[in-house]
């Protein structure tokens, strides 16, 4: 993320700020939560967040279902495969979705450090930005240029992409390959589980022999309204609607599921093929923000000052042209070179303008 360098203010990559790091100039002295605000480790760090509870209820939810009523169900020879199938394909969703909620995806230098204590209060009558010329002024340690702070965590993570809500864990460089392979491997699984379902739910009402292969439906063959559920190693009799409403539930949460899990692969693919994070993509979705933000920095510069920061402003605004990343100086060769080919991008007004200015 950058920002618009309106009076020569440094310019910083920084995760969006949380209010409570801010600290008024003049206050006597910080206030309890900020003393007590500490860094998280990874996703099992307290608190859970609610979306990581939802998480792991629904897996549990399409596991049991899954593997205890639905397979069980299918044709006798197709029983092994569907176990086979989507026993290989949980276990696998379970190894990556442990390992990246896991994995601590912060700096090395912040890794490095204690996450017993709580870390420094974030002043702005001191320091413009959380991070500057490469050093955290709240985790207090100098870290890599593609290193971001996240308000959720509370601390720089590497090679930031976003905050998950869903493993409560940020995802960055370290365990961003992890987290890609959780959401395909939940795809791939909830969309087979809604294969299965969906194929019992419409034999039920076509051909229900079909789905009482099992050797315990011989005993039963006069009563087709008397189920059995987790079969084959501990049989518990149930009704035909249940088998119904299970299938049903299963499908619409299915389909849900598909839907987000299927939206959130494609953007990750569309963003590895253009070569950004989801912070970077959101960034430069927002230069509204960025312009308003702009101006009100703009508004108090020094009067001298303002003309020429406008005009760089302006520059910034229309050329279009990306910024160099923070800490990375420009030689000022190229520097004034870059600025000559912005200046002929701007509007003819705005020269004009500018000219007049500076003939007075």
């Amino acid at each position: 993320m950058y920002k618009m360098n309106i009076c020569n203010k440094p310019s910083n990559k920084t995760a969006p700020e949380k209010s409570v790091w801010t600290a008024p100039a003049q206050a006597s002295g910080p206030s309890p939560e900020l003393q007590g605000q500490r860094s998280r480790r990874n996703g099992w760090s307290w608190p859970p967040h609610p979306l990581q509870i939802v998480a792991w209820l629904l897996y549990i939810f399409f596991a049991v279902i899954g593997f205890g009523v639905l397979v069980p169900l299918l044709p006798h020879h197709w029983v092994p495969t569907g176990y086979a199938c989507m026993g290989a394909i949980f276990a696998g969703h379970l190894v990556v979705h442990l390992t990246a909620v896991s994995i601590d995806p912060a700096d090395a230098n912040v890794r490095d450090k204690s996450y017993a204590g709580p870390l420094p209060i974030f002043n702005r009558s001191q320091h413009a930005h959380v991070i500057e010329d490469l050093h955290c002024n709240l985790c207090d340690v100098d870290v890599s240029a593609r290193s971001k702070h996240c308000s959720a965590c509370n601390k720089c993570v590497c090679g930031f992409d976003h905050h998950c809500k869903w493993l409560n864990n940020c995802v960055g460089e370290r365990n961003y390959r992890l987290f890609l392979h959780s959401v395909a491997s939940a795809l791939l699984g909830v969309l087979l589980l809604v294969l299965v379902a969906t194929y019992v739910f419409v034999e039920f009402f076509v051909n229900p022999m079909r789905l009482r292969t099992n050797h315990h439906f011989e005993v039963l063959k006069n009563h087709t309204d008397v189920w059995f559920v987790f079969l084959p190693a501990a049989p518990v009799e149930t009704q035909a609607p249940a088998i119904l409403v299970l299938a049903a539930l299963l499908i619409l949460l299915g389909l849900l599921s598909t839907a987000l899990l299927g939206h959130l692969f494609c953007f990750h693919i569309y963003l590895m093929w253009h070569k950004l994070t989801t912070y970077e993509y959101i960034v430069q979705h927002h230069p509204p923000q960025e312009a308003e933000r702009a101006h009100r920095q703009l508004q108090s510069c020094p009067p001298k000052m303002r003309p020429i920061q406008e005009m760089e402003f302006y520059m910034q605004t229309f050329s279009h042209v990306r910024p160099e990343p923070s800490g990375q100086a420009r030689p000022a060769a190229v520097s004034a070179k870059k600025r000559g080919s912005r200046v002929r991008a701007l509007p003819d007004w705005i020269l004009h303008r500018e000219l007049q200015g500076k003939e007075r």
